[in-house]
């Protein structure tokens, strides 16, 4: 179980039970809070809520070129799909989830939500929306 999974449930464990904590767990229990939200970690319900895609350069391969590998990950399963491309393009970001991605998740009967990616060309070309 992740670890953000563990407080949650003790946090509800504690709500539903009135049992009552000492001020030092009390302050572990915001510390914790206020890392994660300094650290930017986002709470996801379920598999498909929201998966992160962004594109790695890999290295140069004589008489290919360029190798590039374009990487989404499930926030919440941290499951991960990817491949390798010799460009690196909204056509490439695109065909990622097309092909591997949305039928993985079609099969398991679960929607794709959301895709956080950075601000990279691969992913801000207007023609593709």
């Amino acid at each position: 179980m992740h670890r953000q999974g563990l407080f949650l449930r003790l946090e509800a464990k504690v709500a539903e039970e009135g049992i009552l904590l000492t001020d030092a767990q009390i302050a572990v229990l915001e510390k914790k809070k206020h890392e994660d939200e300094a650290c930017g970690e986002i709470e996801t319900a379920h598999p498909g809520y929201l998966g992160s895609q962004d594109t790695f350069y890999v290295g140069n391969l004589k008489e290919v070129g360029r190798i590039y590998q374009q990487t989404y990950v499930d926030t919440y399963s941290k499951i991960a799909h990817c491949k390798l491309y010799t460009t690196k393009t909204p056509i490439t970001a695109a065909d990622l989830l097309n092909d591997k991605v949305l039928p993985f998740y079609e099969a398991q009967g679960l929607p794709v939500l959301r895709i956080l990616a950075d601000r990279g060309t691969e992913a801000s070309d207007s023609n593709l929306i």
